[in-house]
């Protein structure tokens, strides 16, 4: 198997966790989400540096409009030279952290983006979570906001514009496990499995 990584972005409530998880065990490679990179960051050493990164703390619109204004070049140095040191050691599957960005210009890298309408993303939240909708509608909301500033900030794109990945899939057209079925014929099309 050669030593690809895959980038999966997602939207709020699109079953992105579930799908990289279920493809992450029809490959058998390691999923590497916040809190698996968080532990690796704390295990050996320089997490603070890059707390605020991996814990993905919410960038407001005034701190957002001061970095742009004092923009440096190497803001996500640190973090993504951190996320492509763990990535490089074996074929893997990279739950957001800007990994579609990170790894833009490497030839086996498959870049995903999991959405659905956001009807059917708080339908999901509804029936999945047992959230009534008012609390699924703020999920959907707040969360995807959070990662639309996080991403901006970190990267300067638009977070889940078509341009910036190699696939867009509206995951809830299907099933999940078609999803992932879907997504291991893509890989297999790709050459990577």
């Amino acid at each position: 198997m050669r030593n690809f990584v895959i980038t999966i972005g997602r939207q709020t409530g699109s079953g992105g966790r579930e799908i990289a998880e279920r493809l992450a065990r029809r490959l058998g490679v390691v999923c590497y989400d916040k809190n698996a990179l968080m532990e690796l960051a704390q295990r050996t050493g320089g997490y603070e540096e890059v707390q605020a990164f991996y814990e993905e703390q919410p960038v407001n619109s005034l701190l957002y409009a001061i970095a742009m204004e004092n923009f440096e070049q190497n803001i996500g140095e640190k973090p993504f030279g951190c996320i492509r040191n763990v990535c490089a050691k074996e074929p893997c599957i990279l739950l957001g952290r800007c990994g579609n960005y990170i790894f833009r210009h490497e030839p086996d890298t498959v870049r995903i983006f999991l959405c659905s309408s956001r009807e059917n993303r708080i339908q999901r939240l509804m029936d999945s979570y047992a959230l009534d909708r008012k609390k699924a509608e703020r999920a959907v909301r707040d969360t995807d906001e959070a990662r639309e500033s996080f991403h901006r900030y970190y990267t300067h794109e638009a977070w889940g514009q078509a341009e910036h990945y190699d696939l867009c899939v509206d995951s809830l057209a299907l099933s999940l496990d078609h999803t992932v079925e879907f997504l291991m014929d893509y890989l297999r099309y790709r050459g990577l499995v």
